[in-house]
């Protein structure tokens, strides 16, 4: 039913000393911002980000006990009062996408991990920051944490549900959209589920593969690109704490990779020590870095993953807190391109505990922010969301605006005389889910690529005319490019 790959070692209780807190090198800034969703009595649970209204500026909606919030976007990376609208209660974690095909952002939302939930809700866009009810998914087991990408490879959005299976045990149920706001299920894979889910391309083949949490392993799904999935892929180990995985490029080498947030107790009623391994799938295998400690005692509980100093190397950001003490942790450690992190950078946080960060360019100047849910303690001091603005990073092409898939290019202009080594820069944006990837074609040949929103490739040229053709691909591998003709002295 699956396979142990034994390369795959956590080896935590031997890296107690390896990183503290609030180094002074290295840092970013970031500005704060806090939006309260509702008041009194109420929780939020998860955020998402998106252009809702269609004009071309990200939005926040978060997810409420029983209503959502619509932030709007007020276009320098603030956002206004929210209006909020009701939902059903007890629902979980949040996606925005377009999944019915008429340009107006849709919610694909999971179940509370809290509540008995066998739905994953859709909610149909408006167009203007309101939603409609849309046809339910009904699962075998209860909605936990879900995930959305193309997994059969038509460019239109998928699902797949990390769940608690109704007769015990979990599973992971995989459902292929219509391009009509319903969904057919391609998919049971039973045994694992439950925890935190993400999809990528772990193993560079242009399928979409998936990778969760369950019962405490990791286990890694490679797709068959058409919405099946090959044996899993299970740790040995059983630490990683539900919720705490990231995709990103953390070794530079052009390959989706993970991030795992994992937790030890040192000892009956001894601190808990947070540690973030790095894991590759490398021939036929899960290959694991060493383990860094995060953390003492402070209770992470979700990761994210994204560019925040500007170098192109993808760092993570972590969130959570102690909701009985009433406090929220926000943090960073920044990336050194190789699957390891620089020690951790605390930042603002707010409420009693912090869900669901995210990482993106929130108001358009080619840096990349954080955004994250917050909640008072036990419902007793509102919800919302925190908005952390990146200030010092450095800068490289503007992106374009959110409401559709698009290039913004930089470097150089069309018509431009270059000398024969030139630095291309652009940027890449996104309406459906978020730009993935960034690709640099020169005279229909691909020179270089990035997986994030951004792109910055130094290359040489022979002398003469020139076309360049910057490519960006957003969640559901729908591809928008920009081309300019440019000549080299």
């Amino acid at each position: 039913m699956f396979r142990h790959h034994q390369a795959l070692s956590f080896l935590f209780a031997a890296v107690l000393a390896c990183a503290l807190p609030n180094s002074a090198t290295s840092q970013v800034q970031f500005t704060s911002n806090t939006y309260s969703s509702v008041s009194g009595g109420l929780d939020t649970y998860s955020i998402a980000n998106g252009d809702f209204n269609n004009d071309g500026i990200l939005d926040l909606v978060t997810i409420n006990t029983s209503t959502l919030s619509f932030y709007a976007g007020t276009g320098s990376g603030g956002f206004a009062s929210p209006v909020s609208q009701s939902i059903p209660e007890n629902l979980g974690q949040v996606f925005a996408a377009d999944v019915t095909g008429d340009g107006k952002l849709d919610l694909v939302i999971g179940g509370s991990p809290s509540a008995l939930n066998q739905n994953v809700t859709i909610l149909l866009g408006n167009g203007d920051g309101t939603f409609q009810p849309g046809t339910n998914i009904k699962l075998d087991g209860e909605a936990q944490f879900i995930t959305m990408a193309d997994f059969n490879g038509d460019h239109i959005p998928d699902i797949a549900v990390s769940a608690y299976a109704q007769k015990g045990g979990a599973n992971t149920q995989i459902f292929l959209g219509l391009g009509n706001g319903k969904f057919k299920r391609s998919a049971l894979l039973p045994t694992f589920g439950g925890g935190a889910i993400v999809a990528g391309d772990f193993n560079a083949d242009g399928k979409q593969d998936i990778a969760l949490l369950s019962g405490g392993y990791l286990v890694v799904y490679l797709g068959n690109g058409d919405g099946t999935f090959q044996s899993a892929l299970v740790s040995p180990q059983n630490v990683p704490v539900t919720g705490g995985l990231a995709v990103g490029d953390f070794f530079g080498d052009h390959i989706q990779t993970l991030a795992v947030l994992n937790q030890v107790t040192q000892g009956p009623g001894g601190p808990i020590t947070y540690y973030v391994d790095t894991v590759q799938y490398k021939d036929g295998a899960l290959v694991s870095t060493k383990p860094q400690v995060a953390s003492t005692d402070e209770y992470f509980t979700f990761i994210a993953a994204g560019d925040l100093n500007g170098d192109f190397k993808d760092d993570i950001v972590l969130v959570g807190g102690d909701e009985r003490n009433g406090v929220p942790l926000t943090a960073y450690m920044l990336g050194n391109g190789n699957g390891t992190f620089q020690r951790y950078q605390s930042l603002p946080a707010y409420g009693a505990a912090e869900t669901f960060p995210f990482v993106r360019d929130l108001n358009l100047d080619s840096r990349h922010d954080i955004g994250v849910a917050w909640d008072a303690s036990y419902g007793n001091g509102g919800s919302g969301a925190l908005v952390l603005l990146n200030e010092s990073a450095k800068t490289n092409c503007d992106p374009p605006p959110e409401n559709a898939l698009s290039v913004h290019v930089c470097n150089p202009t069309d018509g431009q005389k270059i000398g024969a080594t030139y630095t291309f820069k652009a940027a890449g944006n996104a309406f459906n889910g978020v730009a993935k990837r960034m690709e640099l074609w020169i005279d229909g040949a691909k020179v270089g690529e990035y997986l994030e929103d951004q792109l910055k490739i130094t290359t040489t040229l022979t002398k003469g005319s020139h076309t360049a053709a910057f490519v960006v691909v957003d969640t559901f591998d729908n591809t928008a490019s920009q081309s300019v003709t440019f000549n080299v002295n």
